[in-house]
């Protein structure tokens, strides 16, 4: 069972469908079904009490199963957005490693990581959205690990620097996996068939209840199927922290990107503003 089709929905239309269902649900079934629910099992106001803990209890269990499901999606999204954060981070440290290189392989591997960046930001991201994973970031990096071997055989390579660059180009690549693996992540899909079964399973104990008045009763039915539909939505919108209008933003790397210049000491210095401060 698999609800990554939803992402395609803009946020607000997604919201308002899943809420509009369960009112629809709701309201329906208790018209429909509150006389003959009445009749058959002899509803009086002394069930109330009866069904008020009956309700109580499923509601416990159920909202502790939504409770724990909805702090899960939240972790899983800090987490996706912590590894956003320290991919873009990689790019810079690797950035300012390839700028104390000799040219022209300093120039190659600059052009390279600008172009990791602009394809993350402008290709990568609308890809995930989709549920797609962008290839060409890692021709890129494959270009620029060849361009990484190949400047080691030049003369009078500082070994220590080449180490460091290096490392920070592995740091890179993990992080960029890592970002990759978690582009279809979400809840299992016994998850959600349990969390909509359950919703749905909830909303007959309502009509249980015995009210003189039918108004009150679809004030109360309502009330409920707009709050259910609103859980269920919160969490489906942050279930993917890469897909759909509600995810991790690209802003780590479109800040990198504007700032590129300042990571390298020469381009300071022939531009005439001395070195950056931070």
């Amino acid at each position: 069972m698999t609800i990554y089709w939803i992402y395609n929905i803009p946020t607000w239309q997604l919201g308002l469908g899943i809420t509009a269902v369960y009112i629809a649900v709701s309201l329906l079934g208790l018209i429909i079904l509150r006389g003959w629910i009445y009749r058959t099992f002899d509803v009086h106001p002394d069930m109330n009490e009866m069904t008020g803990a009956v309700f109580s209890g499923v509601g416990v269990l159920y909202g502790l199963l939504l409770g724990l499901v909805a702090v899960a999606t939240w972790e899983n999204f800090d987490a996706v957005d912590e590894i956003v954060s320290k991919e873009a981070a990689s790019v810079a440290a690797l950035y300012r490693d390839v700028s104390g290189l000799h040219q022209p392989s300093k120039a190659r591997m600059q052009a390279h990581i600008r172009r990791y960046l602009e394809g993350v930001i402008h290709e990568d991201w609308p890809a995930q959205r989709k549920g797609l994973v962008n290839k060409s970031g890692a021709t890129i990096l494959s270009n620029l690990h060849l361009e990484l071997v190949r400047y080691k055989t030049y003369p009078g390579t500082d070994e220590s620097l080449y180490r460091e660059t290096l490392t920070a180009f592995n740091h890179l690549t993990e992080a960029r996996r890592l970002r990759i693996a978690e582009v279809n992540t979400g809840i299992p899909g016994v998850f959600w068939a349990v969390i909509i079964g359950g919703s749905l399973l909830n909303i007959p104990l309502l009509y249980l209840f015995h009210t003189t008045r039918l108004s009150t009763h679809i004030f109360v039915t309502l009330i409920y199927g707009i709050f259910t539909g609103l859980m269920i939505f919160l969490t489906a919108s942050v279930d993917n922290p890469l897909r759909g209008e509600v995810s991790v933003s690209s802003e780590a790397y479109d800040a990198i990107l504007d700032n590129l210049p300042a990571l390298d000491p020469e381009a300071w210095n022939h531009s005439g503003l001395g070195q950056p401060t931070s």
